[in-house]
């Protein structure tokens, strides 16, 4: 029987967690305040899987170490921070590890289980990070630039009187949308940002396809469906890239463990 894998994503704003096995992926719940290890335990029995062998992993973009953790620690047989010294299944980073955010490389990771081919994979959440993986697991490095709300809310912050416009998806905008131009200020904040995500999207896009001309577009994070049907190029979109890496690269942890 295959362990029960553990898979914790504390990112900007809020907290993820998903359990998975060998065979499936779970869907991710969103976690106001952190869970105990009973709760999480209930958890795994809803699912009808079983408490041992459980293997976990951690990811934060923030604090690496959480006493809330130290609970769920002491029910696990194998527990890894994912961190710069983490091994991980990828043949080459072209990056430094010690600055790499831990959601990206997951993304990545998750990605590598996917596909061959050329990837750009692209994360629109607080921020948009743009990675891009070479065939033979070769991570090559990436952008980052603000997110949606980010923008808006520098709007806001930095001018003396331009409104804070709340973001609310591209497929509530559909008439605004259609439009070029704002006809008020509130409408040109809102399509300056969402158009400029979408044209700076398919900038990359564009750019890298002349030297990876079979490049694939991999999408996800929080604000993934509000642009990806606006982008030119089709792409895939998956909910749970960060979920997918965590999960590899807990394999290859306990593998790993089992080799030594």
């Amino acid at each position: 029987m295959s362990p029960t894998y553990l898979l914790i994503d504390q990112g900007n704003s809020r907290l993820k967690i998903a359990l998975a096995t060998d065979e499936q992926l779970y869907p991710t719940r969103l976690y106001p305040e952190p869970p105990t290890s009973d709760q999480l335990l209930k958890l795994i029995h809803t699912h009808q899987l079983p408490a041992e062998p459980l293997f976990a992993i951690y990811s934060s973009v923030g604090e690496r170490e959480a006493s809330w953790l130290n609970a769920i620690k002491s029910i696990c047989q194998l527990f890894v921070t994912l961190d710069a010294k983490t091994p991980l299944p990828l043949a080459e980073i072209q990056y430094d590890r010690q600055s790499l955010g831990v959601d990206r490389i997951a993304s990545v990771v998750g990605v590598a289980q996917l596909t061959t081919a050329p990837a750009l994979i692209i994360d629109i959440g607080t921020a948009i990070t743009y990675d891009l993986l070479l065939p033979e697991r070769r991570y090559m490095g990436g952008n980052i630039s603000p997110g949606p709300e980010l923008r808006l809310q520098a709007l806001h912050d930095y001018t003396a009187r331009l409104p804070r416009v709340p973001w609310s998806g591209i497929h509530t905008h559909l008439d605004l949308w259609q439009q070029e131009l704002g006809e008020q200020t509130d409408q040109a904040i809102w399509l300056g940002v969402a158009r400029s995500i979408v044209h700076e999207i398919d900038s990359y896009i564009e750019t890298l396809r002349r030297h990876y001309p079979s490049l694939e577009i991999w999408i996800t994070g929080g604000y993934a469906s509000d642009f990806v049907k606006w982008l030119k190029y089709p792409t895939f979109v998956k909910s749970n890239l960060v979920e997918r890496g965590l999960r590899d690269i807990l394999q290859y942890q306990v593998a790993r463990s089992c080799d030594s």
